[in-house]
């Protein structure tokens, strides 16, 4: 894993309520990066540790529609889903300033009304993480729906310059990273950093 070096010993989490409570004040950060990334797995330990809520886009969308997102695909075609991701993510920016992670679905980036609020937000953070692993991964989940046309390998050439344009900062999983553990405490110090503001904007591709 790839983090800021402000971040290496950055461990030990101050728990108390009072503490809490103040990071609760202080600017929701936006997760995005490919499908099979690991956003939702590394924003739960962050939330977890933190004690932030998490607020997971794809879950809200399903809220939204009344169904999974692979059926309503099915049914209703991905612009369909487009537009009902774009009108549940501005409900969750405006419903959760502060004191949250909120993870987006890695289709996040090619709405361009989608880019130009993560591009307002003054938080957003990419998981990268390498496009083998990432297949490998997903050739495990028959849960999520096709890509329209495109392989995994090419929609994730063709998102890299969107994700690039919209995160301040990269979280970088190095391939064939395994050590989740270790992955999800450096993580969720660079989320307390970057929630913080005591990060300027860092790229690490």
């Amino acid at each position: 894993v790839l983090v800021h070096k402000h971040t290496s010993n950055s461990r030990c989490i101050n728990r108390d309520k009072d503490r809490i409570d103040t990071e609760n004040n202080k600017p929701s950060v936006v997760i995005i990066g490919m499908r099979g990334a690991g956003k939702t797995t590394l924003s739960a330990a962050a939330g977890s540790e933190l004690g932030l809520s998490v607020i997971d886009v794809d879950t809200e969308i399903e809220r939204y529609i009344g169904t999974d997102i692979k059926t309503f695909i099915d049914s209703k075609g991905w612009k369909a889903f487009r537009d009902a991701e774009n009108t549940v993510f501005m409900n969750v920016l405006n419903k959760h300033p502060h004191g949250s992670i909120i993870a987006c679905g890695g289709g996040i980036v090619v709405t361009p009304s989608n880019r130009e609020l993560l591009k307002s937000h003054s938080r957003v953070v990419e998981i990268v993480r390498d496009i083998e692993d990432i297949v490998a991964y997903l050739e495990l989940d028959k849960t999520r729906p096709a890509y329209a046309i495109q392989s995994t390998r090419d929609t994730y050439n063709e998102r890299i310059p969107w994700f690039d344009e919209c995160a301040g900062w990269h979280f970088v999983i190095t391939r064939g990273d395994k050590n989740w553990k270790s992955t999800e405490q450096d993580f969720s110090a660079l989320i307390r950093l970057v929630q913080n503001g005591r990060l300027t904007h860092s790229k690490f591709r």
